[in-house]
């Protein structure tokens, strides 16, 4: 009499793709260096030190009781929630080309591993420099801790929905990975990475608000910092651009998930 194998569930198949695939994806960003994971923690730690020493004294932008390093990395920290996600998903396909002629990987698993592999490591990153922040006596408040962390998860929201969209336009026209790369350079500017909105002239302040990063970025500080004091912002509105971009991204993944799966 045959042995009937118990095959398992398409949903349980897919969570084990993704582990898989996350776990590659730790291996190929940290394995090859001594350090390994030390580096969620110092790539961003060494970016911010070099901007705050080199546009601290110039824009001298702290508020309240808050360090312009801390200012600076809470901001910086947000706006790697997307520009993360985002650059994952331009490769996410090309770098696991050879893994969708098995049935089980489908070519959204990879977008998947590669966006939670960058939730997981700059939340992570974030959480280490608020407790640093905390440790060293910088005021700090931990009553809205879920609000702060809405702002995460909104952020990264719309990093993966960008990812995902863009993700599948430059699979199929690779010239526009360039541009994306460079129509990003203006977010650390036009996103109150390195000012806070308040230091912006009130007639182009309006336009700022158009940009749903502002409004993460400076509401988190003002859950983390009690000092920090914005108005016009809100949660609302990057909720309603991260539900659009999803959606977006889910229908154009649906639309061209066929083409993904070609050698």
């Amino acid at each position: 009499m045959p042995i009937k194998i118990k095959e398992q569930s398409p949903w349980k198949s897919q969570v084990l793709v993704i582990k898989a695939l996350f776990k590659r994806e730790l291996i190929t960003r940290f394995g090859k260096y001594k350090l390994g994971a030390v580096w969620v923690l110092l790539d961003p730690l060494l970016t911010v030190l070099f901007l705050g020493l080199i546009l601290g004294p110039l824009l001298d932008r702290s508020r309240g009781e808050i360090p312009y390093i801390f200012f600076l990395l809470c901001g910086f920290m947000l706006l790697k929630m997307v520009t993360g996600p985002l650059n994952a998903g331009l490769s996410a396909v090309s770098a696991n080309q050879g893994l969708l002629v098995f049935k089980k990987v489908q070519p959204i698993d990879p977008f998947i591993a590669r966006f939670l592999f960058q939730l997981a490591t700059n939340a992570l990153a974030l959480v280490v420099f608020c407790i640093i922040a905390y440790w060293i006596g910088v005021v700090m408040s931990l009553e809205h801790l879920f609000k702060a962390a809405a702002c995460v998860l909104l952020s990264w929201l719309i990093g993966s929905g960008l990812g995902l969209q863009l993700g599948i336009v430059c699979h199929r026209h690779n010239e526009l990975e360039k541009v994306v790369g460079y129509m990003q350079r203006p977010l650390l500017w036009i996103s109150c990475v390195i000012h806070p909105l308040d230091g912006v002239p009130p007639e182009y302040r309006v336009y700022l608000l158009y940009n749903p990063l502002v409004h993460t970025i400076e509401y988190m500080r003002m859950c983390l910092f009690p000092s920090y004091v914005v108005d016009d912002v809100n949660l609302i509105y990057p909720a309603a651009w991260a539900l659009c971009v999803i959606t977006m991204g889910l229908i154009t993944y649906r639309n061209n998930r066929h083409f993904l799966t070609r050698r």
